[in-house]
Formats: C-alpha cells, structure tokens, sequence
C-alpha cells in the first residue's frame, strides 16, 4: 500500500492542494478498518491497478462496509474524493462521509451510482465540510445488505478556490429602493468563502433552502418519547445552525421556508404516536400538533438566535395541485405530490388554522405569506388568487409567494405579468421568492438575460407591491437545476443576466437609501465612471491607487457622486473618514 501525496492542477477556478491522499492496497490496509460486522482483507483475486485490491465481506446491514480514518481531511474545507470498486452482481454502492457536529452526526453522500457485475466503476465527487465538523471518516457501503465487494485506487485531495474579487456594482444597494434582492443557500452551500463573499455583496435577504423544513427540524425519537401524541418535539441541527448562525452574524434578513407542506415533511409526523407504522391522526390531534410544531419551531430558534432578524414566512407552500384545486389525499412517499394534510383534513381548512397558529406565534414584524409554483397558470393561478384574497381579507396571511420557477421558453412575459397585475389587485404584498429560468430549446444565454430583464422590468413597474426577488441558489452549479444553467452568476462571477438586470439602475439613487441602515457606504457604478459616498455627516475621502499614491480627495457632507472617468483604468482604493474618527474603506475598479 502507498500513502503518499498527490501533486496536480484542477481546471478552470481550482487548484489542488499540494498534499493528498492515495492509496492502492498493494502492500497493507492502513488507515482503513471494517464498519459495522464488515471486515476488510488485502485480495489479489480482483485489483484495478497493480496487484492487490480491498476485499469488504461479512456484511449484515446496508451501512457495514469499510471506512477510512485519517487526519488528512479537515473541517471547513473542500475536497474531491475518486475510488474504483468491483462486485459480482449489480448493486447500488455508495461513498458517503460521516462527521459529527455539534453532537450530531451527518452522513452526506459524495458519490452513489448503479454499479454493473465484473467490471470496475469509478465512484467520484466533491463535497465541502462544515467549519465544525469532527470525526471525519470517508466510508463505502451498499444497499444489498450481504454484499461483498473490492475498492481500489482510493483518492482525495482537498480542492482550494481561488478567491474572486465583487468589483461590479452590488444588487442589493442597487435595487434599495425599490425591493429587497434575496437569494437560498444550504449548508453546503454556504461553505466556501466565496459563497459568502457572493451573498454579502449582492444580496439582503436569505432563505435557508432546506434547513427550516419540516423534515430537517422534526425529531422522531424525541417526539415519541416525550410528545405525548400531540406535542411533535424538534431540534437544530448542525446544518441548520450553520447557516442560521452565518445570518445573525452578518445582519442578514432571514425567509422561514416552511410551516406546512406536503413534501419533506415525514409521514410519522401524521401518524398515532408519531410512529412510522402508527395510524393517521384525527384533525382534532393534528390541530394540536399543527399549533405546537410551529410554536416550538419559533421558540427553538428565537432562544438559541435572539439577534436572528426573520422578517418573513412562508407559512404554508403548494398546496394546490394544477388544476387550481387541493392536492389528492395521500402520502407523498407513496404518491408523489400527495399531501398528508389533505388527507387528515379533507379540505382547506389546514391553511386557515396554519396561518392562525403562526400569526400567534412568530417574532414581532414577521410577515406571513402562502407560496406556490407554476402560480402564472391560469387555472392555478385564480385557485391561489381567490385564497390568498380570502385569508388577506380575514387578516391571517400579509402576502404571496410567486416562486417563479421558469424557463426561457415558458411562460410568456406577457403571462407572467398578468399574474403579478392579478396578485397586486388582491392589495396585498408579493415576494418573488424562488426565481430561477432555465435555458430550454437551445436558447442560449443571451435569451435567458432578456428574459431576466423584462421580468425585472415588471418588477420595477410594481415595486409598490413586491418587497423582494429572490433568486433560488447562488450559483448555476450548485443550483437545484444546474443542468439549466438558471442563475444569474456563474463560478461566483456575473453571468449576461446580471449585466442585464444591473444595466440602466442609477445605484447612487439606491445608495442614498442603504445609507439609512450603514454608517458610511462606497460604491462605483454598473459603468466604473463614478464612485459614491453616502454618511450620514461630514465627511472626508481619498481615492489612493494600490501603492498609497492620492490620485483624487475632498470632502461631503451626506452624499457626494465623485467622478472618476480620468483616472487611468485599474484597482483603486477609496478611503472615507468621518468627523467622529471612523474609518472605511473599499476597493473600487475603474475601466
């Protein structure tokens, strides 16, 4: 066996750490050690390369397999992990890492493929680790619970990203006054610095993606011990913690995604007991654990995040099947797009006592919102217009959700904007919550800027309803829809859509606004021609090149727009000082 380290350059914005892991198996198993009742031997029956493979047997559960233990792989970081496995009949293998944080353990898959008999399969993928992650350990494992197997030539190597510079103008502070500019993150996500570098400058809403849904926060085995059938029990996880944790730190505005939904949220939460197996529920105990769930989802996270600023929730999510009516009765497990609700309830009557639960229980300012896709069809659209109305008329729900998951061939501007003009007649607010468009009949991204540009044309036009966009991810690759390419930035850099979106926005106009809610503000325009100062007070500035050299000065007095258009093309430094001492810089690019 060679464990020794991996040299090499990764594509595009990558590049691989100069040390890594490898190893072959040719002359002993170091660092490896059987999971579960799996044992581990050297074989040369079966090898990729050289002569020597890892041979997994005595395996009673799909989880037993074979797992590595090795200080190489650290919290906080990423890494690409590649391993060749062999079986003599076709099975689902699985590389997946476990971890724990903050007393939990996580077991994220890295790769998981259809593995064919007598032959090799590379199993390969990347993944990030949170920053507090303990206990590392890479592991394989199949779901045919007594499968043997052989892996080979098992590698990973941590992948470091190059940082990448916000130079362009920011969205947010661009659209200040017009609506928040949001966008979803996850644990995963959220990770990398550049993810983070990317939210904090362009965007002033988050929407956890996952980490508020129902299956993420409910905890069975607590709520059987001490729910006593009608109080469903919850928890944070380490994921939702993350994310959670990174908002209240950076003052971001968090969306709570969601209450009440048909998906992701477990059938024992439905069931007598809260058992998987336990009987479906009465609506008078589901009453009870509808109240007590959003109630503890609220207590929990406001006593652990005091300073969390949620300003928004999505209260209840797809409720309405496309013909404009209820979703059918049923497990959503068994048939998909079922709901359990319905099923307890048989009507509507769920949304109402939901939106009463959480209008009784959410933080002071929270406002409450019913959100639904495909909410521009006709049929569906009238269904979600004649109770969004009702429940805004009744004072439960303050808005509505327009997901607006689309593509560049459907829907027609022209049919998305008569649903915004519909929803705004109801005279309450509209938050564009999950936009993303995928590319479609080989439309190319030229198309797809347009499209993001018309849609926040209407935007615009009624800003006096819409309170925020937010786009659905951060970036096309780790976009629920990644083959799309739906997103507006790309590898953490500014896609066509963006240039698009940005294009015409005066920014000192939503500067002056942000300069409400900040001490002092620096930014340069879409064109890189003129940079803006906003303070509240007088003020001195100081443009300096990157060597220290003074290029332009002066001073303001609440605002000034400073134009820089001579100065020669490159990086600069501007430097805001005020008259009580403080200090603040930004780097600023002209071109």
């Amino acid at each position: 066996m060679k464990n020794y380290l991996l040299l090499g350059m990764m594509a595009l914005a990558l590049q691989a750490n100069a040390a890594g892991l490898f190893y072959d198996f040719e002359s002993n198993s170091d660092d490896w050690f059987g999971r579960g009742d799996g044992e581990i031997s050297l074989s040369t029956e079966q090898k990729h390369e050289g002569q020597q493979s890892l041979f997994v047997s005595n395996r009673a559960a799909n989880w037993h397999g074979a797992a590595l233990s090795n200080d190489y792989i650290e919290p906080g970081k990423k890494y690409k992990f590649s391993v060749f496995v062999f079986v003599k009949e076709n099975a689902n293998m699985n590389l997946s890492l476990q971890y724990s944080e903050d007393g939990n353990d996580s077991y994220p898959c890295v790769s998981q493929k259809e593995v064919y008999a007598y032959s090799w399969t590379e199993l390969n993928g990347e993944i990030i680790l949170p920053d507090g992650a303990t206990n590392i350990q890479p592991y394989l494992q199949s779901n045919n619970e007594t499968l043997s197997f052989y892996i080979d030539d098992f590698s990973c190597e941590e992948v470091v990203e190059e940082i990448v510079e916000h130079n362009e103008a920011s969205l947010w502070k661009a659209f200040n006054n017009y609506f928040k500019i949001g966008t979803a993150t996850t644990q995963q996500e959220i990770a990398p610095q550049n993810n983070k570098n990317l939210i904090l400058h362009h965007f002033n809403s988050v929407t956890p993606g996952n980490e508020l849904k129902p299956d993420c926060l409910l905890d069975q085995n607590a709520s059987i011990a001490n729910g006593n059938n009608i109080n469903p029990q919850v928890k944070i996880p380490a994921s939702t913690r993350s994310v959670l944790k990174f908002c209240e730190q950076n003052n971001l505005p968090i969306r709570g995604h969601v209450f009440v939904w048909h998906s992701q949220t477990p059938d024992w939460f439905f069931n007598e007991g809260f058992e998987t197996n336990g009987a479906t529920v009465s609506k008078e105990i589901m009453d009870q654990r509808m109240e007590n769930y959003i109630k503890n989802v609220v207590d929990t996270i406001v006593a652990e995040f005091p300073n969390l600023n949620i300003y928004a929730w999505d209260v209840v999510n797809e409720a309405f099947s496309e013909n404009g009516g209820m979703r059918q009765p049923g497990s959503n497990y068994v048939i998909d797009g079922a709901s359990r609700w319905m099923e307890v309830y048989g009507d509507n009557s769920f949304i109402y006592k939901a939106f009463t639960y959480a209008k009784k229980y959410v933080p002071e300012g929270c406002k409450l919102y019913y959100n639904d896709y495909n909410e521009y069809i006709e049929s569906k659209r009238d269904g979600i217009y004649n109770l969004v109305k009702d429940l805004h008329e009744k004072n439960l729900c303050d808005g509505v959700g327009l997901q607006s998951h689309l593509s560049t061939s459907f829907p027609s501007v022209q049919l998305y904007r008569a649903a915004v003009e519909k929803y705004a007649s109801i005279g309450c607010d509209i938050q564009v919550t999950e936009l993303d468009i995928t590319l479609a009949d080989g439309a190319d991204f030229s198309k797809q800027a347009q499209m993001y540009k018309d849609l926040f044309d209407i935007y615009r036009e009624y800003k006096d309803y819409i309170s925020l966009v937010a786009v659905w991810g951060t970036n096309d690759e780790t976009s629920w829809r990644s083959d799309g390419k739906p997103l507006i930035f790309s590898g953490y850099k500014p896609k066509e859509a963006y240039n698009m979106i940005i294009d015409g926005m005066d920014i000192s106009t939503g500067a002056k606004q942000a300069a409400a809610t900040e001490e002092c503000l620096i930014c340069s325009d879409n064109n890189s021609q003129t940079v803006v100062f906003c303070h509240a007070g007088i003020f001195s500035y100081e443009i300096t090149d990157m060597s220290g050299r003074s290029c332009l000065s002066g001073n303001g007095n609440g605002f000034v727009n400073l134009n820089i258009s001579r100065l020669p093309d490159g990086v600069y430094l501007a430097v805001v000082k005020t008259s009580d001492g403080k200090i603040f810089k930004e780097k600023i690019v002209k071109k």
